[in-house]
């Protein structure tokens, strides 16, 4: 008897392992469509060209998120019949329902329309075309070009199984998919129909045996929400491109010295010029309400009027000269005990959102380490990303899956399907089993089918609610407005906590800072009223916090085409219904020009951070439910480094 027959042999197969088999099987070539095309193509050879693998199926070659591989370190699902036996199956601790989805998508994407980025394809935009299922493949960099051997739909089902199964396609999965493709009257339509169904099957994803019980899969997509833990919501607004935050937050009225004079200065007021910074009839005026702070008044810049409402009614609150930091340092220590490519984009975007700089996590930001403690604690929680793949939101492997959506809402699984009820021959493909049939096999085809199940209905509620307050449309306003559709489906997910990541670009202000940040912050004014408007229809105001980030702060002193270069320290803020707001928290500089004397000050008003990221995070993660000791050390593994610069939930939270 073979050992693949074996209930307990046979195990699932690595996701990235199943790409290469379908590349390969299925004779994959690099040819570019010739006819067509709007221009020439963008170049007359590609490599195979995998785009974001790591978020669309969990594994990316060369990419190991930690030194366990992609995997749970106890190589055993956390679902599923292999859970229940105690079986390792590492490749199985991959397949959460986001993974599962975009590996299916993507497979189906490239049987139909080639390498591309068609219906969540596995590639980027080629640059060209449009996406259609005809076999002509012109929106691709290269398709699966096997010529089948087979002329009737029996033999092309036998020829696809022997490829991509090692001809284990059972009797059953086999009658299942000649009946559903012969509905395709095209021969070539029947290939792809057949290769799409079969990766679909429990055979293609493992090396057990399957053995169908005759009945249908039982799945349910009922939630419960056991915990008692009232609901909050935690938002990450990154302001991308390093935020000029001493435009947003200026020196008012400050005594003994006159601080908002030197900072005219450092922004360029002289007797030719006014400079860049902020006058103090531009300013919108707030207490300071801080002994320690060297003014007692300050000004938001009054393009971000919400700011202002907020913190008046002690709903928002600003830590002044905020940055990535491993330790305290100065000017004469900062680059020894900072190891990070500091006023570099990427590495400090990199860093700010893992809040990590020694990797004791390595391959985690702060978001998936919250979310791993909460999950071992049996809290219901979800994350996502509003904005792409984020590395703020990556937890441990085997940790809670960030769901990644568009402003527009969740993608479609199996978008524009090849036959009619394509949906119900893939369940059937995937019916229940017998007791005694492979037990990695029935591993998959139980996730397949939850999966499919809890996506539709998150789809649905997600498509089916609506705000009640108008947003804008497009950037950040509808980034925040599906943040708020989310928040109305908690129930319906059974989560009492939810994360989640939105971004707004555009202020790298090298040039003419001024009007771009009028531009940008009107944007975002606008955006952030209509959010806390809804949240408060919601009756959630008091139970939500939106803390905002950026890589860095820019230098005070401008260069000669009106902008701001990279900086290190800033201002930054949070808003919500229960904080303890109203204040300006930090230390805001009294000092912007380098001199032996000044120990936070480099060149051109580039200031060294008094207090790091962690002063904010430290009594956030407290408020959504991390205790001190070990759950606050995985969170925030450098906040000990900063005794009295971090602030508790009773500073922050009423």
């Amino acid at each position: 008897e073979p050992l693949y027959e074996a209930p307990v042999l046979g195990p699932p197969r690595e996701p990235i392992l199943m790409v290469m088999n379908l590349l390969r099987s299925m004779e994959y070539s690099n040819t570019l469509p010739t006819v067509g095309l709007d221009g020439p193509p963008l170049a007359e050879f590609y490599n195979v060209r995998l785009y974001k693998m790591d978020e669309k199926i969990g594994q990316s070659p060369h990419d190991f998120p930690s030194v366990f591989s992609f995997f749970l370190p106890e190589y055993v699902p956390e679902a599923g019949p292999a859970l229940s036996a105690q079986l390792a199956a590492p490749e199985a601790t991959i397949l959460d329902m986001p993974k599962i989805i975009g590996i299916q998508n993507g497979m189906i994407s490239l049987i139909k329309y080639g390498l591309s980025d068609c219906n969540d394809g596995y590639a980027s935009y080629p640059g060209y075309k449009w996406c259609s299922d005809d076999g002509l493949y012109y929106r691709s960099i290269g398709h699966l070009a096997r010529v089948p051997a087979g002329t009737t739909i029996a033999e092309l089902v036998s020829e696809v199984s022997l490829l991509l199964t090692a001809g284990r396609l059972s009797q059953d999965n086999r009658d299942t998919i000649e009946a559903a493709c012969s509905a395709e009257t095209d021969h070539d339509a029947q290939f792809r129909c057949i290769q799409q169904l079969i990766v679909f099957s429990t055979e293609f994803h493992s090396t057990n045996k399957m053995e169908k019980s005759g009945e249908d899969r039982a799945v349910d997509t009922t939630t419960v929400v056991a915990s008692k833990e009232p609901y909050k919501g935690l938002i990450y607004l990154y302001i991308s491109g390093g935020l000029d935050s001493f435009h947003l937050l200026a020196p008012h009225t400050c005594a003994p010295i006159n601080v908002y004079e030197r900072f005219r200065a450092i922004r360029g007021k002289n007797s030719l010029s006014e400079g860049i910074g902020l006058t103090l009839e531009e300013m919108l005026v707030i207490d300071g309400n801080n002994l320690d702070q060297p003014c007692s008044t300050f000004g938001i810049h009054p393009n971000l009027s919400i700011l202002q409402t907020l913190y008046n009614d002690g709903d928002a609150a600003f830590i002044a000269n905020a940055g990535l930091m491993a330790e305290p340092v100065d000017v004469n220590n900062y680059r020894q005990m900072t190891p990070v490519q500091l006023f570099a984009h990427n590495d400090m975007s990199l860093e700010t959102k893992k809040d990590d700089i020694f990797n004791e996590f390595v391959g985690t930001g702060v978001h998936g380490r919250i979310a791993d403690v909460l999950k071992s604690k049996n809290l219901p929680v979800n994350v996502f990303s509003i904005s792409g793949t984020q590395i703020v939101n990556v937890g441990e492997p085997g940790g809670v899956a960030p769901f990644i959506l568009s402003s527009s809402g969740l993608p479609d699984f199996n978008a524009a399907p090849s036959i009619s009820d394509m949906d119900a021959v893939i369940l059937e493909l995937n019916n229940a089993t017998r007791k005694d049939s492979g037990i990695f096999a029935e591993t998959w085809s139980n996730l397949l089918s939850e999966s499919m199940a809890s996506h539709e209905l998150l789809k649905t509620e997600l498509d089916a609610v609506d705000v009640s307050t108008a947003f804008p449309t497009g950037g950040i306003g509808a980034q925040l407005k599906t943040v708020a559709q989310l928040m109305k489906t908690k129930e319906s997910r059974g989560v009492v906590r939810d994360i989640f990541y939105v971004s707004q670009g555009g202020y790298d202000t090298h040039s003419n800072m001024q009007a771009n940040l009028v531009t940008r912050f009107t944007e975002l004014n606008t955006a952030l009223e209509a959010f806390v408007a809804e949240v408060k229809v919601q009756g959630l105001w008091p139970h939500v916090t939106v803390v905002q980030f950026s890589e860095f702060a820019r230098t005070l002193d401008p260069n000669t085409g009106d902008g701001s270069d990279h900086g290190w320290g800033g201002v930054h803020f949070h808003i919500g219904g229960g904080l303890v707001g109203g204040k300006v928290r930090g230390l805001y500089p009294d000092d912007f020009v380098q001199s032996p004397s000044n120990p936070i000050a480099l060149s051109r008003g580039r200031m060294v951070p008094t207090y790091p990221w962690d002063a904010m995070w430290k009594g956030t993660a407290t408020w959504f439910g991390i205790e001190e000791g070990p759950e606050m050390d995985k969170v925030l593994p450098m906040h000990s480094n900063f005794p009295g610069k971090t602030y508790s939930a009773e500073e922050l939270y009423v």
